[in-house]
């Protein structure tokens, strides 16, 4: 499809929030700082998810400032305030980030170069740098692609390219862009996302499996970069594990209910169970954890028993889902 020239690209900025007034004030100074984007014009939604502190009051503060409007979706659930904002889109684009990065000036401009250049994309993505509110520990440092996904890291190189249609290549959820058209058919899975109700993850990476496999093409855009910010509430074991037990939970969740397999080789259905939970599993688990205990009782070096605690915590995340719901078809 080639874009009409004499009508402006449309493009719509989307980021939820809630609660976090002060992180949404930071991010939306950076979005003053933008360098307007070159043939287009763009709108911006802030969806409120039921915020209780002064975060329309933040919102409103910008209005004179930036081309923005608050969407409010009292329904708890980060999926349930995407769908929100998709429905209310009216860019030919949208482009996705969170409430807890700081944009660089050129981010939304790359997009829109982006969209000009390469007519047939569907899904565009850039970088994602991970960036310590505190110095970070040094098995944090250390240990590699390990902990990439929790800290949001995505790096592809410094090459502008079309990149395949696999789940490697996907963008994260605090930098993506997708063609409208597209989006506006795939709902956000209100039983993935973080949520009041529980922690899972791999909303926006169900909904880009989805629209990689309608066509179209995935583009990597490296200057369209964001500053992941990591609080220092953040870094430390207890983290580490409830974020894998939540990779757990929602490997579980989309086994059970046969979805895309995001987050690894779906578990089987049947085999041998005890309550509800493959045999597998509970072995597995148990050996894990007993062997990450012994490691750190010792005093072994975090870097001996990190991947131990990574591994045990997304199994008893699977185990957690499926003891809570083996009743359940």
């Amino acid at each position: 499809m080639t874009p009409n020239k004499d009508i402006p690209m449309r493009i719509t900025v989307i980021m939820c929030t809630r609660n976090r007034a002060r992180q949404l004030e930071n991010v939306l100074e950076t979005f003053v700082a933008l360098t307007p984007p070159v043939d287009a014009v763009w709108d911006m939604l802030v969806v409120d998810n039921g915020s209780t502190d002064d975060t329309a009051a933040v919102i409103d503060g910008f209005a004179d400032r930036l081309p923005l409007r608050r969407i409010a979706e009292p329904k708890p659930g980060l999926s349930n305030a995407r769908n929100a904002g998709v429905r209310a889109a009216t860019g030919d684009y949208i482009c996705w980030t969170d409430d807890d990065v700081e944009l660089d000036p050129g981010w939304l401009a790359a997009y829109a170069r982006a969209f000009h250049r390469y007519p047939n994309g569907t899904i565009f993505g850039g970088v994602v740098e991970p960036v310590f509110e505190a110095p970070p520990p040094d098995w944090l440092v250390e240990s590699g692609p390990l902990l990439a996904a929790m800290l949001a890291k995505r790096d592809q190189g410094p090459v502008e390219k079309l990149v395949p249609a696999d789940l490697h290549f996907l963008p994260y959820g605090a930098n993506f862009a997708v063609r409208t058209r597209e989006q506006k058919l795939c709902d956000y899975d209100p039983e993935l996302g973080v949520s009041p109700a529980h922690r899972r993850l791999g909303e926006e990476t169900c909904v880009l499996r989805t629209i990689a496999a309608m066509g179209g093409e995935q583009h990597w855009i490296p200057d369209s970069r964001v500053r992941h910010i990591i609080p220092a509430g953040r870094l430390n074991f207890d983290y580490v594990r409830t974020y894998f037990h939540a990779v757990g939970e929602t490997w579980a969740y989309l086994s059970a209910r046969q979805g895309p397999d995001v987050m690894g080789t779906p578990i089987p259905p049947g085999g041998r169970r005890i309550l509800g939970v493959p045999l597998w599993i509970w072995r597995k688990s148990i050996h894990l954890d007993l062997r990450y205990r012994a490691k750190r009782a010792l005093g072994w070096h975090p870097r001996t028993w990190l991947e131990d605690l990574t591994a045990k915590s997304r199994l008893i995340g699977a185990r957690s889902f499926l003891l809570r719901h083996r009743s359940q078809p």
